[in-house]
């Protein structure tokens, strides 16, 4: 919730939406960032998209959100520090603001945007900012705000100054009506919720964009996203993050979904690899725009059972939260993602056992040293 406060102690911006042919550009933007983050352990690498010196300038929007700081930890690593700017609305913490360049920018204030892609020489655009599932059902509007006209920002934007644009998807984007386990990457999808309504609409503004104006556009549907470091964002598969801190802090776990709700999730360093593989696949590899990747898929009691194997007193209980099992309900159990490895060679590296192994030695290491000090 803490995203949904400071957006609305934000000043609201007005304007037109930008037309091409000519026309000046104007309208608004504003941006939500989904909590706190890990940084990936990757290693040092040459970039494949840096020609002799030259490299890409860089541009994360949402940028202190857990996806957002991982990423430019990795990106800084590949394309140097200063290659890589976060932006978000609100104050970063001490070590983000000292591991490179942090700049405030709203995402529905066009203006401001645009200057910052112009005065900083921005070739790529990260779009992290987004208002999650529960908590849009919250607040419709502002979902519809955020996720939609700031998209058309960024799109427009992106066109105008011919950027690599990448915009997350979801398994939020398919609805009851799809085919659940798996889910193809073509198929009825119709969401039941504004999130996913809206990630739907980033995936065909998108691809149209691409054919239309020739826009460079990518985008991957991401599982639920598990990282030690984060904080609850208004997320339908928080629990699975949640459950491995009341492990460790307590040792009983109050789960919101069903104990044989099963749904797709990846740990963060596949998800981040995965982001910087489309990232740098060069463009006649790139069949589709949008494309599924998948890694492992579990319930609440499947999870419970591989923690118990390592921490074996934990209890969890269940108080089912009508509204996100509705949401849960609708969405895939797996996602099939066949042409990401056949494209650019997708391939996860983390299944439940591994999973469990390096969230539980994460945590507790951070547990060890809160209770040091």
């Amino acid at each position: 919730m803490l995203g949904l406060q400071l957006l609305r102690g934000a000043v609201k911006h007005a304007g037109r939406r930008p037309q091409y042919r000519g026309e000046q550009f104007t309208s608004a933007t504003r941006s939500v960032s989904s909590s706190s983050q890990q940084l990936p352990a990757f290693g040092k690498t040459q970039c494949s998209s840096c020609s002799g010196t030259e490299c890409p300038k860089v541009l994360i929007t949402g940028g202190l959100g857990q996806l957002g700081v991982g990423l430019a930890h990795l990106l800084r690593k590949r394309l140097g520090k200063n290659n890589v700017i976060l932006s978000d609305i609100r104050k970063p913490p001490t070590h983000v603001y000292n591991d490179g360049p942090f700049i405030f920018s709203d995402i529905l204030d066009y203006k401001n945007l645009r200057e910052t892609v112009v005065n900083n020489n921005i070739s790529w655009l990260v779009h992290y900012s987004a208002v999650l599932s529960a908590v849009g059902e919250s607040n419709v509007a502002l979902a519809k705000e955020v996720n939609i006209t700031g998209l058309h920002n960024i799109l427009d934007i992106a066109t105008e100054h011919e950027l690599r644009v990448f915009v997350p998807s979801t398994i939020g984007a398919f609805g009851p009506s799809s085919p659940r386990d798996p889910t193809p990457e073509l198929c009825v999808q119709r969401p039941r919720t504004i999130y996913g309504v809206s990630k739907v609409h980033a995936e065909l503004m998108g691809e149209y964009y691409h054919h239309r104006y020739g826009l460079d556009f990518r985008c991957l549907r991401y599982p639920g996203i598990i990282s030690a470091d984060t904080r609850p964002g208004g997320g339908t598969t928080d629990y699975a993050v949640q459950i491995f801190h009341a492990a460790v802090k307590t040792g009983h776990f109050e789960c919101n979904l069903r104990s044989d709700t099963r749904l797709p999730m990846m740990y963060i360093d596949d998800c981040l690899r995965a982001t910087l593989e489309i990232l740098e696949a060069p463009a006649d590899l790139l069949v589709s725009r949008t494309y599924n990747i998948n890694a492992m898929s579990f319930t609440p009691h499947e999870l419970t059972q591989e923690i118990q194997k390592v921490l074996p007193n934990i209890r969890v209980t269940y108080n089912v939260d009508p509204v996100r099992q509705a949401i849960a309900d609708s969405w895939p159990m797996a996602l099939e993602d066949s042409t990401a490895r056949r494209d650019w060679g997708w391939k996860h590296l983390y299944d439940l056992p591994e999973l469990v192994q390096t969230m539980l030695t994460h945590i507790t290491k951070g547990h060890q040293l809160a209770q040091a000090n």
